[in-house]
């Protein structure tokens, strides 16, 4: 199948980040050379480490991750003086910062592969804004641009936000679909990190869980918009997916219904050839298989290269069938 021009979205999640790491393994190894990559969140760490050191060097980086331990990048005992402090976030950065400077930016800014990171402006409303590594600002000052990557991994409330030219910025929080068919992207792979709810989760977990179905109904909005307004273009989903099985993430199953529903809409509203379908595709990558101690802010000792390995073969799965 000639996937056209190739966009790849790295979407957030922390920890659970490491999923996407064994998604990529699965894209790349397959020969595809994606020309824009998107990261928000965690997201903007995978995509700024693959485009520096490639797959191998991603998957370093989440190993030396899982040797340091969880506390390396949210330690708890940050919290207490934080709180006491009555600070703007419950962690310091230091563990995420190591990992940043790390980063060879002249690399990414000299890259043929356009990078696109989504922040909150936190001056502006908290308008979301995307930065491009191609933009004459980090040409000059390629350092300009590690700040963007700091400030799309800050989450708001648990990382202190990041001061870019006087306006502070923080995780980005929602992918953005617009600005890659905008690029002209025939094909969207779209790296989702959730897992299935855990009913007896930890409080912390519990937090996440309430704050991520917020995000799933601005998700569905934003997705349904998406497809109203680009009729060529459909979400991709095996034909033997079972919209009902219990470890399927529920952001997965309200996107392919969501679509489902529009395409209906669509079709019965068609008179003769007034809408011409082309394949332009938006492939979600996830996994089937949750991983009840990764979250979040943590992780048990073997969850980050178990949540490679399983993000690998279920990707490797859906590509299959999706590139027939």
């Amino acid at each position: 199948m000639d996937l056209g021009k190739v966009g790849v979205v790295f979407n957030g999640g922390g920890f659970s980040g490491a999923f996407s790491v064994g998604f990529a393994r699965a894209i790349w190894e397959l020969g595809i050379k994606p020309e824009h990559i998107q990261g928000v969140s965690v997201g903007t760490l995978n995509a700024a480490k693959i485009i520096e050191s490639g797959v191998k060097g991603l998957e370093r980086v989440w190993l030396d991750i899982e040797k340091d331990g969880a506390s390396s990048i949210f330690n708890w005992m940050d919290i207490a003086p934080n709180v006491l402090k009555r600070s703007n976030a419950l962690f310091y950065q230091k563990g995420l910062l190591r990992i940043v400077n790390g980063i060879d930016i002249a690399k990414i800014v000299q890259s043929p592969i356009n990078l696109q990171i989504v922040t909150c402006n936190e001056f502006k409303d908290e308008q979301e804004e995307i930065f491009h590594n191609h933009d004459p600002r980090f040409q000059e000052n390629p350092e300009l641009f590690r700040k963007t990557i700091l400030a799309s991994t800050a989450i708001p409330g648990i990382l202190p936000p990041i001061e870019i030219n006087g306006e502070e910025h923080s995780d980005g929080v929602f992918f953005q679909l617009e600005p890659l068919i905008s690029a002209g992207c025939d094909t969207i792979f779209l790296l989702l990190n959730d897992q299935a709810a855990e009913r007896k989760a930890r409080w912390d977990k519990r937090l996440a869980q309430e704050r991520h179905k917020l995000y799933e109904k601005v998700v569905i909005a934003e997705l349904k918009e998406i497809l109203i307004k680009h009729k060529d273009y459909q979400v991709y989903a095996p034909d033997d997916l079972d919209l009902e099985q219990k470890n399927l993430p529920s952001l997965v199953r309200k996107m392919i219904t969501a679509e489902k529903s529009i395409r209906s809409t669509l079709i019965s509203a068609a008179k003769g050839d007034d809408i011409n379908f082309v394949p332009h595709r938006i492939i979600i990558l996830y996994t089937e298989a949750p991983i009840s101690a990764l979250y979040t802010t943590g992780f048990a000792r073997g969850d980050i290269k178990t949540a490679i390995n399983v993000g690998y073969v279920q990707a490797k799965n859906i590509l299959t069938k999706a590139l027939k």
